[in-house]
C-alpha cells in the first residue's frame, strides 16, 4: 500500500537505532527543501518589498508583523525537533526513536514541521501579495507566491511524507496505522 519514493536521499539509509551514537551530523533533505523554498520566497519578494517600503507605515507595519509570524513558524519547527529529541529521536542526525512519537505537536499532525513550513510558505505568499499592491508589477513575484506553497506541498505530500510514513510503518507496524487513523497527515485529528 506504500506509494513511497525509494531513494537513498529520503530513505535515511544511515539512520541509527535508538541509543546508538550517530555517525555524524547530516543535513536532512527536508531541511534543504525547506531552505530552498524559503530562498525562492525571499528572492521573489525582497526587490518588490524594498520598493513597497517607500510607501511608509502602511506597508512597513503589516509586512514586519507578517515577518514576525513567519519567524514564529521557524521557531515552531525548532520546538518540534526539540520535542522529538526529547523522545529519543533526532531528525537532524537520523537517530530513530524507540517508540512512535505521538505527543505534543505530533498529536495534531503526523508531520508538524512540514505543516508549519506550509503555513510559513502561505504567509510568504500573503506577504508577497500585500507588497505587490504597493509596488510596480513583478511577474517573478507572482510565480513565487504561487510556486512556493504549491511546490512545497506537492514535493512533501507526494514524495517526502509517504516515504517517511513507510519507514515509520516498518519501524512501528502495530502503532503507526492506529496513529494514522487518529491524526491527519498535515493537520488535525481524524473524525473516524
Amino acid at each position: 500500500m506504500s506509494s513511497a519514493f525509494h531513494h537513498p536521499v529520503f530513505d535515511e539509509p544511515d539512520a541509527v537505532e535508538p541509543g546508538a551514537k550517530p555517525k555524524g551530523f547530516k543535513v536532512a533533505p527536508t531541511f534543504v527543501i525547506d531552505l530552498s523554498f524559503s530562498a525562492l520566497c525571499l528572492a521573489g519578494i525582497a526587490p518588490v518589498w524594498r520598493d513597497a517600503l517607500r510607501q511608509g507605515a502602511v506597508v512597513a507595519v503589516p509586512t514586519f508583523t507578517l515577518l514576525l509570524v513567519i519567524m514564529a513558524c521557524y521557531f515552531g519547527k525548532s520546538f518540534t525537533v526539540t520535542h522529538l529529541d526529547g523522545k529519543g529521536g533526532d531528525a537532524r542526525t537520523y537517530v530513530k526513536s524507540g517508540a512512535l512519537v505521538t505527543t505534543g505537536p505530533y498529536g495534531w499532525s503526523r508531520h508538524p514541521t512540514y505543516a508549519l513550513a506550509m503555513a510559513q510558505f502561505l504567509l510568504w505568499s500573503v506577504l508577497g501579495l500585500y507588497v505587490q499592491a504597493f509596488a510596480p508589477w513583478s511577474p517573478l513575484l507572482l510565480v513565487v507566491i504561487v510556486a512556493a506553497p504549491l511546490g512545497f506541498f506537492l514535493v512533501n505530500d507526494l514524495v517526502v511524507m509517504p516515504t517517511e510514513e513507510a519507514m515509520l510503518r516498518r519501524l512501528h507496524p502495530d502503532d503507526f496505522d492506529a496513529y494514522a487513523a487518529r491524526v491527519n497527515r498535515w493537520v488535525g485529528r481524524s473524525a473516524r
